[in-house]
């Protein structure tokens, strides 16, 4: 009887690190905690096609590998927190090494329009990429260096981080400041007790002036797709009005809080009566609400009530909760400030998630 014979264990799975950034910047290697990998040595990538750096690691299965990546003869390290890979990861980074934070451009004026531009911490270097935008309503309270009486959000501080943990993809920023008859610009069709109407010549201005600038003056990508607008209170019900009214524009909606109340429940009542655009755009809709059911406080109610209405609405015109609308509640939010810089996070990790992986890195080291 012949022995058995000795299983020949499997090679661990290939890791792919597809480093991203402009070669003649400088050559750009790994280094990390263990091996392949040292914090001590810089290892050079397995290989290089154009901006591609591809570096094939042999991890074995359980092992997590942290990494870092460095550039050229000085060997500069880059900005953001170490990554981790596991054994068969496929991981993609373009990293920054001259900026570590996003950079706010001095604000402009365009017509009856002023704004701020806020680009991402790589776009001087990542000098070929081209980024989403996201248009924001209430420009004048964005910002840590914003002075608006009702509060600021600390946006830039936000995003900063965001994109130090890799949550969402980097992205252009620009914030259309609405203090200015705020009501009025903001608002689709007229309140018996607040007047207003104007939002049609504020849209008109956004994309017919502002759009097209911004498109020409920077790496954008200015398909639906990649435009987004988000707004909170009456920039919310801007939002959905100009999301709906064209979706050609914004293929992606954030309204925060959304003043849903206007005009004797105009948008819901809207939403109820007509149908969707086609294509319709990725919604993201959020409230607070009162801890009590007796509350009379609207700050503290903050249109939950209202919200619930206009997701019912929406769920019957065809959209898929969880696919192409998203809906969250903040018991005790306030309708302020304070409460939207602390969940602005969620939509925008909702609305631009880190795009997955490139197969094609694998395939070329294969070749």
């Amino acid at each position: 009887m012949n022995a058995p014979t000795a299983s020949v264990p499997p090679p661990p799975p290939v890791t792919i690190v597809e480093v991203v950034y402009p070669a003649h910047r400088g050559a750009i290697g790994l280094r990390g905690s263990h091996e392949p990998l040292s914090w001590e040595q810089t290892l050079a990538a397995t290989r290089v096609e154009g901006d591609r750096h591809l570096f094939e690691l042999p991890i074995p299965p359980g092992v997590v590998l942290e990494l870092k990546v460095v550039r050229g003869e000085e060997e500069t390290w880059a900005g953001g927190r170490n990554y981790q890979v596991h054994a068969g990861d496929h991981l993609t980074i373009e990293p920054y090494f001259e900026r570590s934070a996003p950079q706010l451009v001095a604000a402009e004026q365009l017509g009856n329009l002023t704004f701020e531009v806020l680009l991402p911490p790589g776009y001087e270097e990542q000098e070929h990429k081209r980024y989403p935008v996201l248009y924001m309503l209430d420009g004048q309270s964005l910002w840590s260096s914003s002075s608006d009486p009702f509060g600021v959000w600390n946006l830039e501080h936000e995003l900063s981080q965001l994109y130090e943990l890799g949550a969402i993809t980097e992205l252009i920023v620009v914030g259309v400041h609405t203090a200015d008859r705020r009501i009025e610009s903001l608002s689709p069709v007229p309140d018996d007790a607040h007047g207003g109407g104007e939002a049609e010549a504020l849209l008109a201005a956004i994309i017919d002036q502002l759009k097209p600038a911004i498109d020409e003056r920077h790496r954008t990508l200015p398909a639906r797709e990649h435009t987004a607008l988000m707004g909170s209170s009456m920039g919310a019900l801007f939002a959905f009005f100009a999301g709906m009214k064209r979706a050609d524009v914004f293929g992606k909606i954030a309204c925060l809080s959304s003043s849903f109340w206007w005009a004797n429940r105009w948008a819901v009542r809207w939403a109820e009566s007509n149908p969707l655009p086609d294509p319709r755009p990725v919604l993201y809709l959020d409230s607070g609400a009162a801890p009590s059911a007796d509350e009379q406080d609207a700050q503290v109610k903050d249109g939950y009530n209202h919200t619930r209405s206009m997701v019912r609405a929406l769920t019957a015109a065809g959209y898929q909760p969880g696919t192409d609308l998203h809906r969250l509640v903040f018991t005790g939010a306030r309708h302020e400030a304070a409460a939207w810089a602390a969940r602005v996070g969620l939509p925008l990790q909702l609305l631009f998630p880190v795009e997955a992986q490139r197969p094609e890195a694998a395939e070329a080291l294969a070749s």
